[in-house]
């Protein structure tokens, strides 16, 4: 009996001691996990900053590079002729040598979606060519200034329009693809473009608030035969904000914004029709457009206004520097020591559209009152020209998304295309799902994640007030919308459409 004890105390005494160690070993694997997950947050934040530092000091050594090539430039120019040869041509003396090409030897940008630039190419000279040069397929506008027209020229072969990569705004496609970056005075240019003439195939112009699936409508187009996509042409949008900085001598924009759809919309024996999308900004030259050309076609695209800004705030996560942007604009201490990111948050997305005084202080201003103002103005802008009698075709994304089939059909009636490229468009509507694994369903745009605080919804509803719109959220319908639900006599006459 006594052995029986014994031996029962022992096994017991094991069995504590082997719970022990368990407990012990298990505490130990919960703070190794815990120590190995700290050193990765350690390793990730240290690898962040580190590319951060990568970015900044790149850029950094790309514009001193810059500064001390244009400072050369500047004597060698002088003394082999090359700037008396620009001078007389922007004095209209050397018409048949006013485009001046030059080669690009690097290229950067801090923000690859920030506005096309000259400066986001250092160059050097290579010749003086005929204005007709420009004319050339592989040459394209790429922006503006107020003293020059910026062309850029890629590799024969290359399709930098947007028909083949539709989702890629034409901008990003001429930074990557240039060899040539091409200059030429305004007086040239109005020349040119006034011989040239106007387009001479019917031209879609689709106008919208942004992030609201206006690109997806360009996929569409992209689908049919014969049809030319421009997916944000930045000369559109450096001209929008030239206008609105006053850049320009009276009468001058006038003549540019024509100038710049004739160029754009230049012949090209692959296409039957030409379609345009603008960056959001260019919302105001509605009016323009159809002053100019009254036969061109004008969609506005716009979308709910909650799943707008929501997905405009998806822009912070794309990039470092945009990451970093956010923290600091929504930071009051931050903010304050740098006031410049809400200006520049400001002047990118709000200026051109904004009402006159503003309607935030830019030192109270948060990224969602910055998106906000930026769709509310939007569909101010959309409003005035609807009233002024511009004929415009008003697609709310959530109404299009409830049947493809239908909205291509409405689409096409109104454009004048034959209904019989319903089912290839249809391919456009369709999304990469493995590139958007939130959207869900092919059809629908992904939906942000993230909500938005209350505070940042009540400062949303106050602004939408000031522009007369309803709360955060709620449907709006501007005059004339699109209505995708009534079924229409079809008249498809195929002799008499365009495609």
């Amino acid at each position: 009996m006594s052995v029986l004890i014994s031996h029962l105390f022992v096994d017991d005494k094991f069995k504590k001691m082997s719970s022990f160690r368990e407990k012990n070993h298990t505490t130990m694997d919960t703070k190794s996990k815990s120590d190995n997950k700290h050193l990765e947050n350690i390793s990730k934040g240290l690898n962040k900053a580190r590319q951060y530092i990568i970015i900044v000091l790149t850029y950094f050594f790309y514009k001193l590079t810059q500064t001390i090539v244009l400072t050369f430039q500047k004597f060698t120019w002088a003394v082999t002729g090359v700037e008396k040869t620009r001078k007389d041509a922007k004095h209209g003396l050397q018409f048949k040598q006013s485009v001046h090409v030059q080669s690009i030897f690097w290229r950067r940008k801090f923000i690859s979606t920030s506005m096309a630039d000259p400066s986001n190419f250092i160059t050097t000279h290579k010749a003086f060519k005929h204005p007709n040069y420009i004319l050339k397929p592989t040459v394209s506008l790429y922006c503006m200034t107020k003293d020059e027209v910026i062309f850029v020229e890629v590799p024969e072969g290359v399709d930098i329009t947007g028909t083949q990569q539709p989702r890629t705004p034409m901008y990003i496609q001429q930074f990557q693809r240039a060899h040539s970056l091409i200059t030429m005075p305004l007086p040239a240019f109005h020349k040119i473009a006034h011989d040239l003439g106007n387009p001479r195939v019917p031209i879609i112009w689709i106008s919208n608030t942004g992030h609201c699936g206006s690109t997806m409508l360009v996929q569409m187009f992209a689908k049919l035969p014969g049809m030319l996509v421009m997916n944000s042409p930045d000369v559109l949008t450096t001209l929008a904000f030239l206008e609105k900085n006053n850049n320009f001598e009276k009468g001058e924009y006038e003549q540019l914004l024509p100038g710049a759809i004739r160029i754009l919309c230049k012949p090209d024996e692959r296409a039957r029709m030409i379609c345009v999308k603008t960056r959001p900004c260019c919302t105001i030259q509605m009016g323009d457009v159809y002053r100019n050309f009254p036969h061109i076609y004008q969609l506005y695209v716009y979308r709910n206004s909650l799943k707008t800004i929501a997905s405009s705030l998806n822009i912070f996560g794309n990039e470092e520097f945009d990451m970093l942007s956010r923290y600091i604009l929504d930071s009051e201490v931050l903010s304050t020591v740098f006031p410049c990111f809400r200006r520049l948050l400001y002047n990118k997305y709000c200026s051109v559209l904004d009402r006159t005084p503003p309607i935030v202080d830019q030192k109270n201003m948060t990224t969602v009152s910055a998106f906000t103002i930026a769709w509310a103005a939007n569909i101010a802008t959309c409003l005035d020209f609807v009233e002024a009698g511009v004929p415009l075709l008003p697609l709310l994304f959530e109404d299009m998304m409830r049947n493809p089939r239908r909205t291509c059909s409405v689409l096409f009636d109104h454009l004048e295309i034959r209904q019989d490229f319903v089912d290839t468009a249809m391919e456009g509507f369709k999304l990469d799902t493995s590139k958007h694994p939130n959207s869900g369903q092919s059809t629908i745009l992904p939906e942000s994640r993230k909500t938005i605080p209350h505070d940042f919804r009540t400062e949303a509803d106050s602004i939408l007030k000031k522009f007369g719109l309803p709360k955060l959220g709620e449907r709006y319908e501007i005059p004339g919308l699109a209505d995708f639900e009534t079924p229409k006599f079809n008249r498809d006459l195929s002799r008499d459409r365009f495609l």
